[in-house]
């Protein structure tokens, strides 16, 4: 596959107003453990970066960007060592995005009244090989088209973070963007789910992006049992999910900002009005704000909840391998 055919790259569109992510909890998983010691820079690829004239090489990637050969995805070199200094080298970062594409977390889209979803198509995933795949009778034009939509998707998260997303489908909608589900018996494989038509920014695309990857990172079978019942939940138990572990992502996230009401103004709460709906939307959109825009100073209750991101230095190591692919993304998504 062509990385330059990521130029205005399509995606699902969901209009806001009528925004719904459909997330599908099936039932056993078993509880895996997460690793005990995090690599901050784990990018082992050929590094390509001179002081000349920045070209375009061979391999897809520019001079002054790194190819990771098992993704055929290029990204920035990160300039890191530790947590710090890794929080800092993305902040820079998105500080020359911002200058050079305005706000990563704009948001315009407007329904069309077409509500439910149909589906087109539905893929296969190689991750070996980072292409889709399907049985069904389909054009040769529509299928770059759609393998251009994945492609844009698995371009910002790195393999080793979505290995369980392994289906792939195409929708129309009116009224949605994307979405992700659980589509196997052993509750173990994903299906990541765009819309057929175009979103015109390129920071709702990746707003997009980042919330459904979140409900994946936040609804997986080592955050949720999902056999348990209400009453033998030992974590949390929220009804449209189940019950979440003592230690998972939204057992904190909903003990520290949804289990005693606040005061004040709603919108002083939250990111965005869809994360007013449910603890998991509001997870969902304040992990795409906590990617996509410089760590919070001030202490408002919508800078707390960036900020509950950084105590898990996974996720820092996360924000800054997809900071370092969105730049990438962008030169190669956007016009200007």
């Amino acid at each position: 596959m062509t990385i330059l055919r990521l130029l205005f790259v399509a995606l699902c569109i969901l209009l806001v107003g009528c925004e719904e992510w459909e997330e599908e909890i099936a039932v056993e998983v078993e509880e895996t453990v997460a690793p005990e010691e995090v690599v901050l820079v784990n990018v082992e690829p050929e590094i390509v970066a001179t002081n000349e004239e920045i070209k375009l090489l061979d391999n897809g990637c520019y001079s002054n960007e790194v190819f990771i050969a098992e993704e055929e995805t290029c990204t920035l070199l990160i300039d890191c060592i530790d947590i710090d200094s890794c929080i800092e080298w993305g902040n820079e970062v998105l500080v020359e995005l911002e200058r050079e594409y305005g706000s990563l977390v704009i948001e315009e889209s407007v329904a069309t009244g077409e509500e439910g979803i149909t589906v087109l198509n539905t893929y296969d995933v190689d991750l070996d090989e980072e292409v889709i795949y399907t049985n069904d009778d389909i054009s040769e034009e529509e299928m770059e088209y759609h393998a251009d939509l994945w492609f844009s998707f698995s371009w910002l998260i790195p393999e080793e973070n979505r290995k369980e997303i392994n289906r792939f489908e195409v929708f129309e909608s009116g009224d949605t963007l994307a979405y992700v589900s659980l589509h196997d018996a052993h509750d173990e494989s994903w299906t990541l789910a765009m819309n057929n038509k175009n979103i015109e920014l390129a920071s709702e695309t990746l707003v997009t992006y980042l919330h459904e990857y979140a409900h994946f990172l936040s609804l997986n079978q080592s955050q949720l049992d999902y056999w348990a019942d209400e009453e033998g939940c030992e974590g949390i138990y929220l009804q449209d999910s189940g019950c979440f572990y003592k230690d998972a992502y939204i057992t904190d996230f909903y003990i520290q900002f949804w289990h005693t009401p606040g005061n004040g103004e709603l919108d002083e709460y939250f990111v965005s009005d869809y994360a007013k709906v449910s603890p998991e939307e509001d997870f969902s959109e304040s992990f795409a704000h906590f990617v996509l825009t410089q760590t919070p100073t001030s202490d408002t209750v919508v800078e707390e909840k960036l900020q509950f991101f950084y105590q898990y230095d996974e996720l820092v190591q996360l924000r800054t391998d997809i900071i370092a692919r969105m730049a990438t993304w962008l030169v190669r998504s956007v016009e200007l």
